[in-house]
């Protein structure tokens, strides 16, 4: 029995030598010395410096001992849940020896022991670590700051909640910023750790950033460390600012700071392939981040463009100077993929790409060099070549790449000139073998979603070889156009049919209730089917099997759906999220307006159905079989889409297909209001103040604040307009013409029959309304523009105040920080236009036309406080209620009065609306205020207001808001501020919450 009893102890310690034991003997006899018994059980507890220094020294010789082989063992494992508690007492005991030497010992455990050995006791370890970062002693900081870097590297998702607390309860931000502010004659290692420890906080708690961009004095701490010639710690200020950036706030705060250039030039020379890999790969990841809002990609191009390509394409030719790639290189190759999606905005950089033979980048990126060269072998008209491709294609090399490769070609097919051709190309068969790739890669997508396979990496070429097929180039479209048609040829008739029957199922699945916008097979249905829709060979086809209608029905019914066209107030990620590769916690990035995500079902359906309509002939005044709606109902779907869809795809391919009906522009509720105007009874004609004289001597009267936003073209300089009551017209201006140019720009879109089209042309290229003129020639809408929208805000500013004929004052004699820019009257108000409020309002039209006192009057008070106001009139002048509410870590870091000031204005107009009668306002204040309760308090003040003004739903709004917790209030005596009848209706909505949970 003893016997099995000794090997079975022989076994379990197998791998641990005579030395192991006797340092962990050792170890064993300095704990002792500092263990002590308390209520809780034994616990290490030990003031005298020696003692500690002896502990510390015993645990640095153990630690020598543990190795990848031994680190499992339940020795091991044992004997750290006894020096953890140990060496982090003897840290926090604040003696500048023992804590050096304790310190360093704390790093050499992070870094010998797993961490998974230590994910059960880490949080043992970040108290005393993240403690001692107090410390003025610049070695003890240095090595606290390199061991928690070490833990929150290797930091589990389930553990950081927990270590976000104690690292708020130690007050670590606040120590590092502190730090970093007064480093100036400290050690580049001191910058480095600090720094360094500060982004990573930075990139795993995104609550973390605002106290970070927002403290001046540290950003231009920051700010000057730039111009330090260690590269190391050039690379630890562009981590920083990278962490930062990932917050769209913090973004903002560092593009409009006045050394955004200064960074942006250290961003992009470090980005260049002359520096170490963690130079570049520092540069390129603050690209990455700046190239996630419009601002960021913006700057960039126009700053620095051709050295950012150049940086961009040397990034990713990494591959080619070496042979096996490290994973530092890997990852420098895939931040390279994400940065060069700029390619998919429109701008000028563009053509820098196919100047540094962009083309050959790419293939290289898909292809190794042995089947590059097979495929060189061949000509491009062999039968062989496409069988060749595919064998090459299905090559394991550098896969997770491809789906950013399919995204490049895609933005450079798109933003392609209209005169780009082979001649432009350093290597016009590298780009023949992408193109064919690309087209591959389609068929193998489209027979993958026949078979239901759902493979997200298939829609990104699908959608390349989509953009390629409409690009602009006639030269990339005709090849697209030619090697699919090919490869599609065998089971043309079948794809479509399947197509076709799918789509009409997907209707009628949105009739039923069903969200199908999540459904990646049905985007890249969606894709295939605009796809064959332009491919000449294949429409007629389409269009004959009903292609059209089924088109139209799914449009309408996904339109009218729900599942689309939503604009959170507090989302916390952009829709072009998808385009970085990393796991990045990105924060306080608002609903950028965008192509992709749940629009791009609208987006790919207007373009195949645009594309079909274009070909079927003669759609006007024809009853043609291909349509299930009369031409007047068909334009009333798609301009519902123009005007309920926030997005500019939906938008600019609903407007395009708008132009093959005779409509030319984007419809908006806003625009159909002040369209009235123009054509309006005499209440509105009467507010005219500029007659148009045309050389026969016709005339118009218009406007002028309506024609100064819109078509300031029309117009005489501004200095010559003040005062003036007629303007002469140019005698190629012809009357008709200019009579639906008015419409325009009253409205924001015209309807026109074709011989007026001709004219109107003209009218407009002189006027330089480009959006109407690209629509009136049909030109296609270009990728990822921005669609206009109809906003007539500008002309509250200075430029339109000449024209102003009220003022609008809010109530309240003063407002901090008020002034005019146009008068010197000091109480708050705005200088408006009758015709313009008029024709927004009801009530304002009673009020100024009606005869009665305010009608004559210079003035009109508004019942409603300054910020209110400017809301209200910004809603009359653009249909958005703005600025809306701050959000993110701007809204998170208000104190309660602060959230409560935000939310007031919106709690003013919805009591306003009302009586107003100003409903889609009215629903607009009441989705504000709702997505802002956060708090009981609020809710509770709401109320109060709601019932003082009579507004029952507004009360109902608050009160269901704090129905979970009414029971606790009303024990806790808060709700003791409302009247009885206030709380029986928070009561009831508890009532009504518990039975919905138990229902469920």
């Amino acid at each position: 029995m003893r016997s099995s009893s000794t090997k079975q102890v022989a076994e379990n310690n197998r791998g641990l030598n005579g030395r192991f034991f006797t340092l962990r003997s050792r170890l064993y006899n300095a704990l002792a010395l500092g263990l002590r018994n308390d209520e809780g059980g034994r616990r290490w507890c030990c003031t005298d410096v020696e003692t500690q220094r002896h502990v510390v020294r015993s645990i640095d010789a153990f630690l020598d001992c543990i190795s990848s082989d031994t680190s499992q063992h339940p020795l091991v494992k044992e004997s750290l849940a006894d020096i953890i508690p140990a060496l982090g007492t003897t840290l926090i005991q604040k003696n500048e020896a023992v804590m050096k030497l304790a310190s360093k010992v704390f790093v050499r455990m992070i870094s010998v022991v797993p961490s998974t050995i230590l994910e059960s006791l880490v949080l043992d370890v970040v108290h005393p670590v993240s403690s001692s970062l107090s410390s003025c002693h610049e070695s003890v900081v240095i090595s606290c700051a390199t061991a928690l870097n070490l833990i929150l590297s290797s930091l589990s998702s389930k553990k950081e909640k927990e270590v976000w607390k104690i690292l708020e309860e130690t007050e670590t931000i606040d120590n590092l910023i502190h730090h970093i502010r007064s480093s100036g004659s400290k050690p580049a290692e001191f910058f480095l750790e600090t720094i360094s420890l500060l982004s990573k906080i930075l990139w795993r708690f995104p609550s973390s950033r605002f106290c970070v961009w927002n403290n001046t004095p540290l950003m231009e701490v920051v700010a000057s460390l730039m111009h330090e010639p260690i590269l190391s710690v050039k690379a630890s200020v562009l981590q920083l600012y990278s962490t930062i950036a990932l917050c769209s706030n913090g973004a903002e705060k560092i593009l409009n700071s006045g050394n955004s250039n200064s960074l942006l030039q250290m961003m992009v020379e470090c980005m260049n392939g002359s520096n170490p890999n963690y130079l570049q790969l520092a540069g390129f990841t603050l690209a990455e981040c700046f190239s996630v809002s419009e601002k960021g990609r913006l700057k960039m191009v126009e700053s620095y463009c051709e050295p950012l390509v150049k940086a961009i394409v040397n990034g990713l030719s990494l591959h080619s100077h070496s042979g096996k790639l490290t994973k530092e290189q890997m990852s420098l190759i895939k931040v390279s993929c994400c940065v060069s999606k700029i390619i998919c905005w429109p701008g000028k950089h563009h053509m820098y790409f196919w100047k540094l033979g962009i083309e050959s980048v790419l293939v290289k990126l898909l292809l190794d060099d042995l089947h590059i060269k097979k495929l060189s072998q061949f000509f491009l008209s062999s039968e062989d070549f496409s069988t060749m491709a595919r064998d090459c294609l299905s090559a394991n090399f550098l896969l997770v790449i491809k789906p950013h490769v399919w995204d490049i070609l895609g933005g450079l097919a798109a933003h392609c000139a209209e005169d780009f051709n082979a001649n432009m190309l350093q290597n016009e068969f590298y780009l023949n073998i992408l193109i064919t790739c690309a087209c591959l890669g389609f068929v193998d997508s489209l027979r993958s979603t026949r078979q239901s396979c759902r493979n997200a990496v298939h829609e990104p070429v699908s959608r390349a070889v989509l953009l390629m097929i409409y690009s602009p180039s006639k030269y990339i479209s005709s090849m697209a156009k030619s090697i699919l048609s090919g490869m599609l040829k065998p089971n043309a008739k079948e794809d479509i049919k399947y197509l076709l029957n799918t789509l009409n199922a997907s209707s009628s699945s949105l009739s039923s209730g069903v969200n199908i916008v999540s459904d990646n097979l049905q985007v890249i249905n969606l894709i295939s089917l605009a796809c064959y829709s332009g491919l000449p060979q294949y429409r007629r086809y389409v269009i004959k099997n009903q292609g059209i209608k089924i088109l139209l029905s799914f449009i309408q019914k996904l339109s009218s759906s729900n599942h689309v066209h939503g604009e959170g107030l507090n989302n916390n990620t952009s829709k072009s999220l998808h385009y970085c590769d990393h796991n990045m916690k990105m924060c306080c990035y608002g609903c950028e307006e965008d192509w992709e995500g749940e629009e791009s079902f609208l987006v790919f359906g207007l373009l195949g159905l645009a594309e079909l309509v274009h070909h079927v002939g003669s759609v006007k005044g024809n009853n043609v079989d291909w349509f299930e709606l009369t031409e007047s109902e068909m334009i009333s779907e798609v301009e519902k889409i123009c005007i309920n869809s926030c997005a500019s795809g939906s938008r600019c391919y609903g407007a395009y297909l708008l132009s093959y009906f005779g409509v030319y522009g984007f419809p908006s509720k806003l625009g159909n209001r002040i369209g009235n105007v123009l054509s309006g009874d005499e209440d509105e004609h009467k507010h005219t103040n500029l007659r148009l004289i045309l050389a026969n001597q016709e005339h118009v009267n218009v406007h002028g604040v309506i024609v100064s936003v819109g078509c300031p073209s029309l117009l005489p300089s501004e200095g010559k307009t003040i005062g003036r009551k007629e303007i002469r017209l140019s005698s190629h201006v012809n009357h008709q013409a200019l009579l639906k140019l008015l419409e325009y720009v009253y409205s924001g879109h015209l309807k026109a029959e074709d011989e007026v089209v001709k004219r109107l042309k003209t009218l407009a290229k002189h006027c330089n309304l480009q959006p109407l003129l690209q629509l009136l020639c049909r030109n296609r809408p270009k990728w990822r523009t921005r669609a206009p929208t109809f906003d007539l805000t500008p002309a509250l500013g200075p430029n339109g105040s000449h024209f102003s004929d009220i003022v609008l004052e809010a109530k309240g004699d003063t407002y901090e920080g008020w002034m005019c820019e146009t008068c010197s009257v000091s109480h708050p108000h705005l200088h408006a236009h009758k015709a313009i409020l008029c024709a927004s309002c009801e009530h304002m039209r009673a009020l100024l036309c009606s005869g009665m006192q305010e009608s004559h009057s210079e003035s009109i008070k508004v019942d409603l406080g300054w910020e209110a106001l400017v809301r209200l009139v910004n809603w009359f002048y653009s249909g958005k209620l703005r600025p809306k509410p701050k959000y993110g870590c701007l809204w998170h870091n208000l104190n309660e009065k602060e959230k409560l000031d935000e939310v007031i204005p919106y709690v003013e107009l919805y009591c306003l609306s009302d009586s107003w009668l100003l409903e889609e306002l009215h629903k607009e204040c009441s989705r504000v205020i709702g997505s802002c309760l956060d708090s009981v308090k609020m809710a509770i003040k709401i109320i109060q207001i709601g019932a003082d003004c009579f507004q029952w739903d507004l009360v109902e709004l608050a009160a269901k808001f704090i129905a979970p917790s009414y029971h606790h209030l009303r024990n806790s005596g808060e709700l003791l501020q409302l009247d009885e009848q206030l709380v029986d209706i928070v009561r009831v909505a508890s009532v009504r919450l518990t039975q919905r949970v138990h229902h469920l």
